[in-house]
């Protein structure tokens, strides 16, 4: 199936990468995806959130999670989004000047076709949770999985307002476990956004039963496009990500998807245009602004809110 693009739309890539701990592979995998994509035609290539290392380690982790004038990674897709004239949009670790800080932030980076980097959004809302476990064989109860992004992530402490993307209109920046606050989407599309992103690596019982349910709801509420680029598959012994990158219109319809862990071997899905390499894959999606208007128009949700009743949320953003 082949894409053609008309003067109203612009070409993007949904990317997906399974990231190890070695920030050097992981930089070579997302070149290596974003070449191609641009290649293909894509002008603004959309990463996973912690594309530049997931690692098991917590002190390795903090060694690795440097400020973004020095961060490697970050660095590499700079001068790559410079030479091909691209956007990229991705999530890493960043590390504040404090040495002695012990936490880092989850961090999304926008870099612009002439490699600087265009906003920096650090994740508001941190993913502490329990999971439960189904029953032991033997009919024990195994204790929760808890996972607490809290002991070694720093919080976010301000929204980032939407970043214009040449042929792209307004981006509002999230990440992962942030989908699950439609506050923060509201602000971004009150301030203008058209286009929600949320670079993720979302575990897999959650991935499996809520994952795609929210990437469509966000999109359905907000009426904007929603760009979901996911970590896939095993980074190491104890961590596993659901994969599943994703893609709504305004108007809610799926535009893209690629495998989830759950998924048959990659080209088994048929109406996907996909290019799949064995450690990324990616699929392309015309953005069309007369779209968002289009949706926007036939539901005029912005003008029917009875902030006379319930107010504004984040009036003061």
């Amino acid at each position: 199936m082949s894409i053609s693009a008309s003067k109203s739309t612009t070409t993007i890539a949904v990317a997906q990468i399974r990231s190890t701990a070695d920030p050097v592979h992981n930089l070579e995998i997302s070149r290596k995806v974003v070449r191609k994509a641009a290649e293909q035609g894509a002008k603004a290539i959309f990463l996973p959130e912690a594309s530049d290392f997931i690692n098991q380690s917590f002190p390795d982790s903090r060694k690795l999670s440097l400020p973004l004038f020095k961060h490697y990674y970050t660095l590499g897709l700079q001068e790559t989004a410079k030479e091909l004239g691209v956007s990229i949009s991705v999530g890493i670790h960043e590390g504040p000047d404090d040495e002695k800080e012990e936490r880092f932030w989850n961090s999304h980076v926008i870099i612009g076709g002439d490699g600087a980097i265009r906003a920096c959004y650090r994740k508001l809302h941190l993913y502490d949770v329990e999971l439960t476990k189904p029953p032991n064989e033997d009919g024990t109860i195994p204790p929760p999985q808890r996972t607490g992004e809290s002991d070694r992530i720093l919080p976010g402490q301000k929204v980032v307002p939407p970043i214009e993307i040449e042929g792209l209109g307004k981006v509002g920046l999230e990440i992962c476990y942030d989908i699950r606050f439609p506050e923060l989407s509201m602000i971004l599309t009150r301030l203008g956004a058209t286009t929600l992103l949320f670079p993720s690596a979302f575990m897999v019982k959650t991935g499996r039963d809520h994952w795609a349910t929210l990437c469509r709801s966000q999109a359905i509420q907000s009426q904007s496009y929603v760009i979901a680029s996911a970590q896939y598959g095993a980074h190491n012994p104890k961590r596993t990500s659901w994969g599943e990158s994703i893609a709504f219109d305004p108007w809610g319809r799926q535009l893209g998807r690629l495998r989830s862990v759950d998924d048959t071997p990659p080209g088994a899905d048929e109406g996907v245009e996909k290019v799949y390499e064995e450690e990324g894959e990616f699929f392309l999606v015309e953005i069309d602004q007369q779209v968002v208007k289009d949706t926007r128009g036939q539901i005029p949700l912005g003008v029917q809110r009875r902030t006379d009743i319930y107010g504004v949320v984040g009036e003061n953003i």
